[in-house]
């Protein structure tokens, strides 16, 4: 079992059967993000025909990529996350995509895991993932790391839960570099926040 004094292990992503159970609740609720995805793909600022690269932080089993995937039909993405187990189940859900995407295993949680990413990216993206850190500190870290992976004229859209709050979230994006920075839609509890990198 994780231990609790751990604010990044409240969840036992190590666990195969974890992961499993995990993934089968949030099935219902990605349904229920669908719009979301919809909006955060009409957002990034290209033609769905456009050969872009795509990065999701903290993707789990890859459902945000995957709708992406669908959405920009000549895109690749790469699925960064910190569970093996994760990385297995989402190779497995996206087998129709083989080719289009791969995984990428690091832990965001940690000082320079951006240093294991290879390339950039015109649209980093992220659902439901970096708040799990559960620090300020790490949210404000892995913001700037993001930064320096996302080609110039790109964006990053983040749509998670806004702890500690909207305010910092954005006061956070622009710290860490990024411009035109604002809440896309706003659930009160959750909302999409992000900006785009200066060409």
């Amino acid at each position: 079992m994780p231990k609790l004094s751990d604010p990044w292990n409240h969840h036992d992503w190590s666990s195969r059967h974890y992961v499993s159970q995990w993934a089968e609740g949030q099935d219902q609720r990605e349904i229920d993000r669908q719009e979301i995805f919809r909006l955060m793909a009409k957002t990034l600022p290209y033609d769905q025909e456009a050969s872009i690269t795509i990065l999701d932080v903290g993707a789990g089993y890859g459902a945000l990529a995957q709708f992406l995937l669908k959405y920009f039909s000549n895109a690749t993405a790469v699925c960064q996350d910190g569970s093996d187990e994760m990385a297995k189940l989402g190779r497995k859900r996206m087998k129709d995509l083989k080719g289009r995407v791969k995984y990428v295993l690091c832990d965001f949680s940690k000082p320079g895991w951006s240093r294991k990413i290879k390339g950039r990216f015109e649209a980093v993206v992220s659902s439901i993932a970096i708040h799990n850190v559960r620090s300020l500190d790490i949210i404000r870290a892995i913001y700037g790391e993001t930064f320096s992976l996302v080609k110039p004229g790109g964006c990053f859209l983040n749509f998670d839960r806004m702890t500690p709050s909207l305010k910092d979230q954005i006061k956070w994006l622009k710290e860490a570099g990024f411009e035109d920075v604002k809440s896309f839609w706003d659930g009160g509890r959750r909302a999409l926040v992000g900006g785009f990198k200066k060409k």
